[in-house]
This record gives C-alpha cells, structure tokens and sequence, in this order.
C-alpha cells in the first residue's frame, strides 16, 4: 500500500500508525499519507501538451479574431472576406503547425522526469525532479545551464506544486490511467496526479473523505459519500376491530342484558321512601 507516515525523529517513511515501529516515536495526526514516485517523459505525456495547448490555442484564436477585427473596422464585410479567402489563414496555420514541431523538439530533448505525488489531509503536493541533468536539459527547461552548489549534480529539483482541499473546486476521473485531475476553480486544470496501481485506492479514499461531502464540488459520483438514510415515517397504528364471533357474542350479551326484567327486590328498594 502507498499510505505510510513520516517519523521526524528517523527521518524516514514507516508504517502508517499511532507510533513509530523503530524509535516509538508518536506519530502526529498529519503524519499518515499517500506517496509515490512515476517516471514521465515529456513527449509522450499528454498533459505537457495540455499545457502547451492552452495557451498556444487561444493566442491563434486571439490573433485570427484581431486580424477579422481591424479589417472589419477599416474595410467592412468585403475586407474581412477578401482577408478570408486569401492567404493569411494558410500561413497562420503552418506558423501554428511550426510552433507545435519546436514544442515536440523541446520535450524530446528534455529527456525524462521524475515527479512526486504526496496526498495528505492537508491536500495534493506535486515535486519534479530532472535526474542526471545536463546542460542542454536544463536550457530546454529555462534553467541556468550551471548547477549551483547546493544542488545535487545527478538529481535538479524542477519546481513544486500544491492544492489545499478546500481549494478544489473539480475533480475529473480517469480510471484506466489511473490519472485524477484537481481543477481550482472549476475550468482551470491545476494538478494532474499520476497514480499507480497500488496508490490508486489510497488517492481515491483521501479525496473522498475530504470533499466527498462538498456539495459545491464537482465531483464524479464514485467519490460522492454516502449520505445518511432518509428517516422513516411512523405510521399511525392500525386500528384493531373485532373478531366477527367476539363481536356477535358481545352484542348477545348487550341484548340479553337489556331484555333482563329487575327483582321484585330491587324494585322495592328503588321505590321505598329513603327516611322510613
């Protein structure tokens, strides 16, 4: 399983637990998470390209609508058709089309990353780092091609990228990947998480539990929590009529009763003068 904790005093990963199993050390309530490393490589990755894409797409978007614009406002509708159909789309589609083999370029050369994911009651952590780093690795990254002396030479830490819980405003699924994506706010892609197949329960039981119950949250319903049972209504208690025999037998006796002359004696003392 992913899930361990950090033990401070050791300064390494044990067992997920109340205490430490090598120095007995008591383990803080934030100390329990989620963590792994994958390896990814730039090219193949297609969230690097999702990063490339959105902001590649709309400036072409931004520079076509501007063109249209500016000849609408000096020429009219027959200027912005004249624009249309001449060559100015053409080549804006091949200066396009030259940006994204300059972008695949770039990541070929990048080589191959390493990124952390830690996932914890305080919310998603990414760290990436550039192993056996070289200087064109580190150009291609926009980094100074000199590593500087607190830097280890075989591994160059690249940047770092966190998202609280309570910043989470989606969260999009994809199970055969084992890919989870956390948007803040809801249209901006801010970590994607890679998971593996053994850190992949562990993700999903973190994010349950902490924004399974938001309902401001757009979350897939897998990761919904279970609400509580709609409270059953009492019912008014059946009335209870009687047995047709106990019935009969009961005005039988009401009738008899009725039917029943008094005692000579009892009609005596009924009329006898109460001071005699």
């Amino acid at each position: 399983m992913a899930r361990t904790a950090y033990c401070k005093r050791c300064g390494k990963e044990v067992d997920a637990g109340e205490m430490c199993p090598f120095c007995g050390t008591r383990l803080g309530r934030n100390a329990a998470h989620a963590a792994w490393c994958v390896e990814r490589i730039p090219v193949k990755d297609w969230m690097y390209w999702n990063s490339v894409m959105r902001l590649l797409l709309p400036g072409t978007l931004v520079i076509l609508v501007l063109a249209l614009l500016a000849e609408g406002l000096s020429g009219g509708i027959g200027a912005v058709e004249k624009l249309l159909s001449s060559a100015f789309p053409a080549v804006l589609g091949v200066l396009l089309a030259t940006v994204l083999a300059v972008v695949f370029l770039i990541l070929l050369f990048q080589g191959k990353e390493l990124s952390d994911f830690v996932v914890d009651s305080r919310g998603v952590h990414e760290t990436r780092y550039l192993p056996d780093p070289t200087p064109l690795k580190l150009i291609l990254r926009m980094r100074r091609p000199v590593l500087s002396g607190e830097e280890d030479p075989r591994v160059v830490k690249l940047g770092e990228r966190h998202i609280a819980w309570k910043d989470v405003a989606r969260v999009q699924l994809w199970p055969e990947k084992c890919m989870a994506l956390f948007y803040a706010p809801a249209w901006w892609l801010r970590i994607p998480v890679v998971c593996t197949p053994f850190s992949w329960e562990d993700t999903m039981d973190y994010v349950r539990e902490k924004l399974g119950k938001k309902k401001k949250v757009s979350l897939p319903a897998s990761l919904r929590a279970p609400g509580p049972a709609p409270a059953r209504r009492r019912s008014a208690p059946a009335r209870r009529f009687p047995e047709p025999e106990a019935e009969q037998l009961y005005m039988e006796e009401l009738t008899a009763a009725e039917e029943t002359p008094e005692s000579p004696e009892t009609q005596e003392s009924d009329g006898a003068d109460p001071l005699t």
